[in-house]
């Protein structure tokens, strides 16, 4: 990757130069692509999440929310305080660095932030992983507990430890934020208030205890009995069984 950064008076931009030759503002505005027909789909997750055909690849496009109490005030800004420690930037950063040390995270292509005294604004926009589908998906679908998912737990299980030893703690790990390929590689998304330590490796009893929930919750009710064994082998991977 070739890290630039774009300056002008309201707004920065992080952005990979190889990838992106002129950074603009435009580029994470809905309505931009939308008036060239480049919109492909979109996806809901805590924010929404658009899939668009730029000049420069297939990307997802992604604007920073808030939730809670402070959304009834504004959606979309919260507190500014510098441009390197805005949320995009920071989560540009984080997904730069676990990219380079190749593990399975979209590759980020640029990162916007607009600031006006003490609020800012920012979207991100990252390479589109071809052929996904999300684990809240592949849970729905008839199946899921069958033998034939068996080594897909493990390897779900495996893909988290590979993070937590890297020194990346998730904010928000759910079945909606690991995406499976055609092949069943196993992918993590959406590291928006992410932490990277470098050199720690990260108790993942948190983020762990937090995907059980997510799959308490999204797991069909006439196939319950399927999810105890699901997780006993994703466990089994995460340790390294």
């Amino acid at each position: 990757m070739e890290i630039a950064i774009h300056n002008e008076t309201t707004l920065a931009i992080a952005y990979d130069a190889g990838l992106v030759k002129v950074p603009a503002a435009e580029y994470f505005s809905v309505e931009y692509w939308q008036e060239r027909q480049a919109m492909t789909g979109q996806a809901q997750g805590r924010g929404s999440a658009w899939f668009i055909e730029a000049p420069f690849g297939p990307v997802v496009l992604r604007h920073y929310l808030r939730g809670g109490w402070a959304a009834k005030i504004s959606r979309r800004t919260y507190l500014f305080t510098k441009v390197t420690r805005s949320r995009p930037f920071r989560e540009f950063h984080i997904l730069a660095a676990l990219y380079e040390q190749g593990l399975p995270v979209p590759q980020p292509v640029a990162a916007l932030c607009e600031f006006h005294g003490l609020v800012a604004t920012g979207a991100i926009l990252t390479a589109r992983i071809p052929d996904t589908r999300t684990l809240a998906d592949v849970i729905a679908a008839p199946g899921i507990g069958s033998a034939a998912e068996t080594g897909l737990w493990a390897r779900i299980g495996d893909c988290v430890r590979r993070f937590h030893e890297a020194g990346l703690w998730h904010a928000d790990l759910n079945a909606r934020n690991i995406l499976l390929d055609a092949a069943a590689a196993v992918f993590l998304i959406d590291f928006d208030r992410a932490r990277l330590m470098p050199g720690k490796t990260v108790n993942g009893k948190s983020n762990l205890n937090r995907l059980r929930r997510s799959l308490e919750k999204l797991w069909p009710p006439d196939r319950l009995n399927g999810l105890a064994p699901a997780w006993d082998q994703l466990e089994a991977g995460y340790h390294g069984r």
